[in-house]
């Protein structure tokens, strides 16, 4: 049991503390040293909030915390913190980012762009047909799509991702031991693959109206951009657009009729220069000054690869471009033979170095 993450995990369960004031605590003391200092010394740190000594005092927290880290283990989820080089970098220069990240999934946001694809649950034919030609015409980019697993545009991202094999993330608003609709459950499945669910709340958190609305400031700040593809004059949609704006994030919106409920928001959003118009995949492509990128080439077929070389070539095509740090542990090659292959790949010009150690087709 890690004592320095049973310490972080049990502050984020003591009622009143937001994660802008946690990092505040953690600024003053570490946190081991919270649940072991004397009573006058806690006292004297929250003399503000005196009602707060009584959580420090008590081991509840504690005991949570590790009942949580024991059922973290058992179902394969990690347990992330800011200081975690997993935990999502833009997500990190975020002031109100969550002290604790759980994820289930293997993704590791190292991908070039990261996309928030949000809308209303009740999506017209409209919102559909825009979903699935933006993501079909930029899935040979090295982009990764994110989403809250909701009905409507989020699901319909998912699914989109799923069908040409990206990798997305879905964001939810209670803890990974369960699905919520239940109706996504295949959907969730089928993300971790080459995905991540992603919550900053535990087994025991329940799905609160507060929570979805929280949850999507994640959305907003793991992203480079945020789309929403149709959302009335109120809506979840449009709270993440406020959180991406606030993070210094691009916003984008799909404009629509004025006598169409659904895009009401999205026009406004227009209108007040809070987004950018958003028609196709080209102007994302334009605004980050990205070339259309041709499907990959056939393999050569008088190439000749032996097995670890295939199995590099698959995953890179897969994939896009990996680390290689990731690319050994994703094909559970050592490090010394994984770059003898690699030379290999590179000299029968299937695969090429770019900079941050990373590598992908030629």
């Amino acid at each position: 049991m890690n004592p320095k993450l049973l310490s972080l995990l049990a502050l984020t369960y003591v009622p009143g503390i937001g994660p802008i004031n946690q990092r505040k605590i953690l600024s003053a003391i570490d946190a081991e040293e919270l649940w072991t200092i004397p009573y006058t010394e806690l006292k004297e740190l929250f003399q503000k909030r005196q009602d707060l000594v009584q959580h420090f005092r008590s081991k509840a927290c504690l005991d949570k915390a590790q009942l949580e880290m024991e059922f973290c283990e058992k179902n394969g989820i990690d347990i992330l913190t800011l200081e975690d080089e997993l935990y999502p970098n833009k997500l990190k220069n975020c002031a109100d980012a969550p002290l604790i990240l759980f994820r289930k999934g293997n993704y590791t946001f190292q991908r070039k762009l990261h996309i928030a694809i949000v809308g209303t649950r009740k999506m017209t034919h409209y919102g559909k047909k825009f979903i699935e030609e933006l993501i079909r015409d930029l899935a040979h980019h090295d982009i990764a799509f994110v989403s809250g697993l909701a009905f409507g545009c989020d699901i319909q991202a998912h699914r989109s991702c799923l069908q040409h094999q990206i990798p997305n993330v879905a964001v939810l608003a209670h803890g990974l031991n369960r699905i919520s609709p239940v109706g996504h459950k295949k959907e969730a499945k089928d993300i971790i693959q080459d995905g991540a669910l992603l919550s900053e709340y535990s087994s025991f958190h329940q799905a609160e109206a507060m929570n979805f609305v929280l949850r999507n400031r994640i959305i907003a700040g793991i992203c480079d951009a945020v789309i929403v593809v149709e959302s009335d004059k109120r809506g979840g949609a449009l709270a993440t657009a406020n959180y991406a704006n606030a993070y210094n994030r691009e916003v984008f919106a799909v404009p629509g009729r004025l006598e169409d409920k659904f895009s009401l928001g999205c026009n406004n959003l227009i209108q007040s220069n809070q987004a950018y118009l958003i028609r196709n995949a080209q102007d994302l492509l334009d605004h980050y000054n990205v070339h259309q990128k041709a499907q990959p080439k056939q393999l050569d077929l008088f190439i000749d690869l032996n097995e670890f070389e295939q199995l590099i070539y698959d995953h890179l095509k897969k994939n896009g471009r990996q680390q290689i740090d990731a690319l050994s542990w994703a094909l559970n090659l050592p490090m010394h033979l994984l770059n003898i292959h690699l030379l290999n790949l590179e000299l029968k010009d299937v695969v090429r170095p770019i900079s941050g150690k990373f590598y992908e087709l030629a």
